[in-house]
């Protein structure tokens, strides 16, 4: 007979324990009444408890909490506390059989800002989406404007642009020599 999955917690859980080593379930129940007929329903759920390696109370083992799952054909320790469900990323295996079910699960243990560039940027999926985006953009502005269009300036327009563009210039420059003469007389009136 070989060795139950077993897993070592590393940080706090909130786990489905199947029972405790004593036998007692982790269970609500809930009970309602029929009025018309005055049946009893009876419903037991499953309540997560809260297993945290720093309150010695949760401890099963000195200093640490084990942790195991039921596996066919596999012996489970007196002391572990049976759980249902998957392991977590804070659950250090203990045996190959852990192992091999925490190799299992790892890939959906990846967490979305770890796996950003450290140095800024995009990854390759960002890059792809990105890339699809741009070229569906570009398709659409594409249709929208007519390449066989003139877009060139009159040249009318062009040389009146030109002879106001040197009037512009020609006044900027008559009022920055007008600026530069001003303080000169104002300290020469002081003196």
């Amino acid at each position: 007979m070989s060795e139950a999955p077993r897993w070592r917690l590393m940080a706090p859980h909130y786990l489905n324990i199947a029972q405790l080593p004593d036998g007692t379930k982790i269970e609500w129940e809930h009970k309602e009444t029929n009025r018309e007929s005055g049946r009893a329903v009876r419903k037991l759920y499953p309540v997560p408890m809260l297993l945290d390696p720093e309150s010695p109370p949760d401890h099963n083992y000195p200093g640490e909490i084990i942790v195991a799952q039921e596996a066919e054909g596999a012996h489970v320790l007196r002391q572990d506390l049976i759980f249902y469900g998957a392991p977590t990323r804070d659950m250090e295996p203990l045996n190959e059989a852990a192992e091999a079910i925490t190799e299992q699960h790892r890939a959906r243990w990846v967490h979305p800002i770890e796996t950003l560039p450290a140095n800024g940027g995009m990854n390759e999926q960002e890059k792809a989406f990105m890339a699809t985006m741009m070229a569906a953009f570009a398709k659409e502005v594409g249709a929208q404007i007519n390449p066989a269009a003139n877009t060139s300036v009159p040249r009318e327009d062009y040389d009146e642009l030109k002879e106001r563009l040197s009037k512009l210039e020609a006044l900027l420059a008559a009022q920055q020599a007008a600026a530069t003469k001003a303080p000169v007389a104002d300290t020469a009136r002081r003196a």
